[in-house]
């Protein structure tokens, strides 16, 4: 009786196990399937600013060879990145202002 228990406790484990890596397999395909519409969302949208970029530029296409394109990414993202440095040193300096603003105007008490 005992031996017919454990091939009936292995059974169901086995069952267990193969559900449960069955449910894995299912949650990898989806997770598969979800990075593949991640990296097609980042293609558009890499296709889109480039798009953006040359039209609102006015850049001739024949024009735009493998080093062009690098430059001008080159002097792209030096001109965002020292925009975005100047807008938080602005930022820091205007919080500075009102901190002490704030400071200098409460009641001594």
């Amino acid at each position: 009786m005992c031996y017919f228990k454990d091939i009936l406790i292995a059974s169901k484990s086995k069952r267990i196990i193969f559900m449960a890596v069955s449910n894995i397999k299912k949650q990898q395909a989806k997770l598969e399937k979800l990075n593949d519409k991640i990296k097609q969302e980042r293609k558009k949208i890499d296709q889109r600013l480039g798009h953006e970029i040359i039209k609102d530029a006015e850049l001739d296409y024949s024009n735009l060879d493998q080093g062009t394109i690098k430059e001008l990414a080159s002097k792209f993202v030096t001109y965002i990145n020292e925009n975005s440095n100047d807008k938080q040193t602005n930022d820091y300096v205007t919080n500075q202002s009102n901190e002490q603003g704030t400071k200098f105007n409460q009641p001594q008490g």
